[in-house]
């Protein structure tokens, strides 16, 4: 399944399967905006789909943005079983 990102009201939304098939066009992605901007916000209400490998993305981005004093955030994360992946991987920006 393709997916898609679109930005709305400066929160980029992932429409689709985050998975390991689609996950180095969003790292190229996602690298040039934490070089660019200060703060991200995400949206990830959208995703059908999320393996390990997508879980593992979003952990590294997370890591990157941080370690560049950069701001990751993942906005209005609705889904429990996301929330206590991402928790396994440090992330509490949600």
């Amino acid at each position: 399944m393709a997916f898609r990102i679109t930005k709305q009201s400066d929160i980029y939304e992932i429409n689709g399967v985050l998975n390991t098939q689609n996950t180095d066009f969003l790292k190229n992605y996602f690298d040039l905006l934490i070089e660019k901007s200060a703060f991200i916000k995400m949206s990830l209400n959208k995703i059908k789909n999320l393996d390990n490998k997508g879980v593992e993305f979003i952990a590294s981005l997370y890591k990157k943005a941080t370690e560049k004093n950069k701001v990751l955030f993942i906005v209005d994360l609705k889904d429990q079983q996301l929330v206590q992946l991402f928790k396994q991987e440090n992330i509490f920006t949600y």
